[in-house]
């Protein structure tokens, strides 16, 4: 196979007909022509020339698609989506302790303090159904959907950082001091879950030997935990999207978008709790089983990956 035609291809997923044709297409032509025209030995260096030429015109060109814009009919249903699917089901969560309280006061309190919690936990699930907005509902250019999706997650990421490294643990005070307050709990210095991620990062403790029972060991269980979180809608992403490039002429093919959000739920959370029995049975570090989760679902993105290629390779 000739050099530069697999990136070609990749190019012309990624970027716009036109940047393809006056910045890739060039690129790649003149790539093939010298490395055709070079004797044997030299080839080497020619490909490696001009992949690092690809590598670079991609790198200059990648601002175009960040600014590549999806219509406002897509951007608005996958923001609608969004919102609606983290706010109801997290509302849902909450039932089961506003339940306990009596109290209209504590009741809306509660509400406040805890919503930005299970927003958190449920926000990374709504994924399964942004990508299906943008992409089930009006056809749209490959490298429009590509580019909306890979900002969604951009976005994702940001929000999640910021809920869950400072707004998550500021509500959680806020419940903490308001429940002390009315007589329902001590209040004690505040727990880790309590302490934005800078005040983790900057914790003293955290110069010991991460072991477990430990403050150093429980702060950096608590950073991973962030930090998979945090990860957790680009996997989600990532799935979802190969997930529709499944072949459609089989009766499974997409999974439907309900039956996909319950099964990253069960997925998920199945992963998530057996980490922590690998991690005392294997005796790991602190936090180290929070990332089965990642590692599970970046091999099955990877596996149905190969294998949506063997599968166009032998159609």
């Amino acid at each position: 196979m000739m050099p530069g035609t697999r990136l070609l291809a990749f190019a012309r997923l990624w970027f716009s007909p036109v940047v393809v044709a006056t910045v890739f297409e060039p690129l790649v032509a003149d790539w093939q022509r010298e490395w055709i025209e070079s004797p044997t030995p030299k080839r080497a260096r020619v490909a490696a020339r001009g992949l690092a030429s690809f590598v670079c015109a991609a790198i200059v060109s990648s601002p175009r698609v960040l600014r590549t814009a999806a219509p406002a009919t897509v951007t608005n249903r996958v923001v609608r989506r969004i919102a609606s699917i983290t706010l109801i089901t997290a509302v849902i969560m909450t039932i089961p302790m506003s339940m306990q309280i009596d109290n209209a006061w504590s009741i809306g309190l509660l509400m406040l303090a805890i919503l930005p919690s299970t927003m958190t936990v449920v926000f990374p699930f709504a994924m399964v159904a942004a990508v299906d907005a943008i992409r089930r509902h009006e056809p749209l250019p490959e490298h429009v959907q590509r580019a909306a999706v890979l900002k969604l997650g951009l976005v994702a990421v940001v929000l999640m950082v910021t809920f869950g490294g400072w707004v998550v643990p500021g509500s959680n005070q806020v419940w903490r001091v308001a429940m002390a307050e009315a007589g329902r709990q001590s209040f004690p210095e505040p727990g880790l879950r309590e302490l934005s991620t800078f005040a983790l990062i900057a914790d003293p403790s955290r110069a010991s030997a991460p072991a477990r029972f430990t403050r150093a060991g429980e702060i950096r269980k608590e950073l991973n935990n962030r930090a998979v979180l945090a990860v957790l809608p680009v996997l989600l992403l990532w799935l979802r999207w190969l997930g529709l490039e499944r072949p459609r002429n089989r009766w499974y093919s997409p999974v439907p978008v309900t039956a996909a959000t319950i099964a990253a739920y069960a997925g998920f959370f199945t992963l998530y709790f057996s980490g922590f029995i690998f991690e005392n049975q294997l005796n790991l570090l602190p936090g180290t089983g929070l990332w089965l989760p990642v590692f599970g679902f970046s091999t099955i993105a990877l596996i149905h990956q190969w294998w949506l290629r063997r599968t166009e390779a032998h159609a």
